[in-house]
């Protein structure tokens, strides 16, 4: 690979023109692409499959047009009177009246308006038809009126009330701003006469708000690191070059699939945070590796060398971070799939760009490559100043490193130790999505969660609902019996009564498990197969408690099933949201044994030892689990105050931040590591009394310090194009630029550039050590490009003769 890797560098060298002048065009391509399929994205993050997805099938079987309930345009308008007043005084009603009225005019299309009006009133209308519903089909009162009390509309203090209606939209996703403005002009209206008035539900939440700063952010910053790097202006402008067009290309194809498949909105985002980060570094060490071989070759040459070298680093690398993030796929949820494949092609080009690009700018700039230096800067002197320090043999690098040998057992232990202590906090991990229980307290949803939690019971804003099919109920079941046996003769032949009896049986049930505060029977079918049954739990959809309370809930409904014949699934916002929340947990464990152990084994074949894999493995675990935990401890327990609301954690950053923080590690791994067995090959054999010893330790020593600035800088890159991310508006963009800031952070800093060299130290010439049957058989894939450059030695040695020659002559 290294060979043609080689031949692609160099020809893209010498044909600079045709390579820029390509992806340029490419560029425009994507872009007109874009311009023609683009479709809108989807805020929605739903699982077909699941027990709550197949259970909203067979309500849309059963009741057509119910549509999805859990992604249904409802809104709940809150209202709250002053303190020491209460909604139905005569000034506070006509303040309801006016908010209800500007919305009924202005929005003439809204449906399910069955709840919606002055809640005052609606409150009392609700409760007489209920009661006089419920006992002309033989429910005792007493149940009737519990029934009514259960969806009541105002508080028993009669303080707070709400009214609900769902928008004229297909679903929540689809709700125009114009809409949501009415919905906030008649807020203002019922706020401006003295009452406190909120909205929230499904279909009105927060807008999908991207800013498009966080990325400018993170090329300035990727700017002067590079300058610092490089030292030059010119060099440091062509990483960034090379990153945004690619990101650029990966974006646009991105807003094309659109028009093919539904992607969530979330999706552009991580695969531009990710495509920036990763296609700098690249650049960066294709780059910085140019800059080490122009000494000794020709450009072209050298431009091939680099691209043959550390290029081969750059796929094998691209390749870890483009296959963890493609095995998202296996935990078999759609949404994550999506990101997962958009990320991947982002990956996929910033490896392309960075193999062809990159070599193709340095043709065009030539000689000027390294040009318009900044004095003082990466080793260039500044006016009046001493020369500038040998950066190969003095650095910080190697001070480092140097100590690291003479204290490993110390830094592995403080690495070990501290890093397992940051971990700690994931104990405590809470998963969710998005909803108004969980937004921030300054917004008007979770304000207006809270109130209804306030004067309704937290159990209202996560009520489940049960749909119970009839269609296979057992007439002759012994627990029915009782209740049809009870039933009037004018209510229908025997299937009839045997599907009402088990709707009444499904309710006592539902009613029976702990943690539920009332079942109620609210709609049956015309033909009396189908009902459904709404369950209030005692708790709000953001407790564990309310889990729970579900599992238990789906237990009863099973037992139900056993003994009736019906079916019964368990649906509604809470249960849609906890079976992708519990799908995604589920598929953790999988995907973590699948990206460590693909780790080990791509690390074996790529340095051909045991244990330099190993330790790279657990590295990666000790690395992502102070990820989660200090994500946990700021996000979830409010650790700092950094966060204004904290809560559970997003279902998928989890799974997310183990596929991308796996791919960057093993980058780290590979362009640090690649140097050091570099260094081991050439050392291997130097004659000293305890070669493998020596050899060793020198390599450790001289490969850290190669490749230490270049991983320094390329690890800063990435965490500040991560944390610019932690400006955007939306807190699930905010905790995955953290969490990968962090997860860098750790893994390169710590792991990378402590834990592996300390270990290498400790561990001596067990460090590349490989039974010997597995090193025959395993195939020789020279990442390091090792071959490649034993072609070049010879030039190196006649050009390093040349300068020799040429500096003795200018002395002379």
């Amino acid at each position: 690979m290294a060979d043609l890797l080689f031949r692609l560098g160099r020809w893209s060298y010498l044909h600079k023109w045709r390579v820029i002048v390509t992806w340029l065009m490419l560029l425009a391509a994507a872009a007109a692409g874009a311009a023609a399929f683009s479709r809108p994205f989807t805020s929605e993050f739903a699982i077909s499959g699941t027990p709550s997805i197949d259970a909203l099938v067979t309500l849309d079987e059963n009741f057509p047009g119910s549509g999805d309930i859990a992604n249904a345009p409802t809104v709940n308008v809150v209202f709250a009177a002053p303190e020491g007043e209460t909604l139905d005084q005569p000034e506070n009603m006509r303040a309801m009246d006016q908010t209800v009225g500007y919305i009924r005019d202005n929005l003439p299309d809204i449906e399910n308006t069955e709840r919606f009006g002055n809640p005052v009133a609606v409150n009392a209308e609700i409760s007489r038809m209920i009661v006089e519903q419920m006992t002309s089909m033989g429910m005792p009162e007493e149940t009737a009126r519990a029934d009514a009390y259960n969806v009541r509309t105002l508080s028993d203090d009669r303080r707070i009330a709400y009214t609900a209606f769902d928008f004229g939209a297909e679903s929540s996703m689809s709700v125009s701003e114009e809409d949501r403005q009415v919905v906030e002009d008649a807020m203002d209206i019922g706020r401006a006469a003295g009452l406190q008035v909120e909205a929230g539900g499904p279909g009105f939440g927060d807008p999908i708000e991207i800013k498009t700063g966080s990325e400018a952010v993170g090329l300035a910053v990727a700017f002067v690191v590079l300058v610092v790097t490089f030292g030059s202006l010119i060099a440091a402008s062509m990483p960034v070059v090379t990153a945004v067009i690619g990101v650029g290309i990966g974006a646009l194809l991105i807003l094309s699939a659109t028009y093919f498949v539904e992607l969530n909105d979330v999706t552009p985002v991580l695969a531009v945070m990710i495509g920036l980060a990763v296609g700098i570094d690249y650049a960066l060490f294709i780059l910085s590796r140019y800059r080490q071989e122009r000494a000794t070759l020709d450009a072209p040459d050298a431009a091939g060398l680099a691209t043959g070298t550390a290029g081969s680093s750059v796929v094998f690398a691209g390749a870890t971070v483009f296959t963890a993030l493609v095995a998202l796929s296996l935990a078999g949820i759609e949404f994550l799939t999506w990101m997962g494949l958009a990320a991947a092609a982002t990956v996929f080009i910033a490896v392309l760009i960075a193999l062809t690009l990159i070599p193709a700018l340095l043709g065009a700039w030539g000689k000027r490559s390294f040009g318009l230096k900044i004095p003082g800067v990466a080793g260039h002197p500044g006016p009046g100043s001493r020369p500038a320090k040998d950066l190969e043999n003095k650095s910080l690098g190697r001070s480092w490193v140097n100590f690291v040998r003479r204290f490993p057992a110390v830094v592995m232990a403080a690495v070990v130790l501290g890093l397992g202590a940051l971990s700690l906090p994931v104990l405590n991990l809470e998963m969710a999505l998005p909803s108004d229980t969980t937004s921030n307290l300054d917004t008007t949803q979770r304000k207006a969660a809270d109130l209804i939690g306030e004067g309704f019971g937290p159990g209202v804003n996560g009520q489940f609902m049960v749909i119970v099919d009839a269609h296979g109920v057992n007439p002759d079941a012994e627990i029915l019996q009782p209740y049809i046996a009870a039933m009037p003769d004018e209510v229908g032949n025997e299937t009839t009564k045997a599907s009402l009896a088990s709707f009444l049986y499904s309710v006592e049930q539902a009613s029976s498990v702990n943690g539920i505060r009332h079942a109620q029977l609210i709609n049956v079918n015309e033909d009396f197969t189908a009902a459904q049954i709404v369950a209030t739990p005692v708790s709000g959809p953001e407790e564990e408690y309310t889990l729970d309370v579900a599992h238990a809930l789906r237990s009863t409904n099973t037992q139900v099933e056993d003994a009736t014949g019906v079916d019964i699934g368990l649906t509604g916002l809470t249960a849609v949201q906890m079976d992708i929340t519990e799908e995604l947990g589920g598929a953790m464990p999988l995907y973590l044994a699948v990206v460590v152990g693909l780790a080990i084994v791509l690390l074996i074949l790529v340095f051909r030892s045991l244990m330099v894999p190993l330790v790279a493995g657990l590295g990666f675990l000790l690395s992502v689990g102070a990820a989660f935990g200090v994500t946990v401890a700021v996000f979830q327990m409010g650790f700092t105050g950094l966060v204004n609301t904290p809560g559970p954690i997003l279902s998928f950053m989890p799974i997310f931040l183990i596929g991308v923080t796996f791919g960057l590690a093993m980058d780290y791994q590979v362009f640090l590591v690649t140097r050091m067995r570099e260094r081991y090959l050439e050392a291997r054999d130097n004659g000293h009394p305890n070669p493998e010893i020596a050899a060793v330790e020198t390599a450790t020593v001289e490969g850290f310090a190669q490749g230490a600035r270049v991983v320094t800088a390329a690890a800063i890159i990435m965490i500040a194009v991560f944390v610019a991310f932690i400006d955007q508006p939306l807190p699930f963009i905010q905790i995955f630029g953290f969490s990968l800031g962090a997860a860098v952070l750790f893994d390169a800093f710590f792991i990378r550039m402590a834990l592996v060299p300390a270990t290498m130290f400790i561990l001596g010439r067990a460090t590349w050590w490989m039974p010997r049957w597995l090193d025959r058989i395993l195939p020789d894939l020279d990442v390091e490009g090792t071959g490649l450059e034993k072609k070049f030695e010879g030039k190196r040695r006649e050009v390093g003769v040349e300068k020799r020659e040429s500096l003795e002559a200018s002395h002379a």
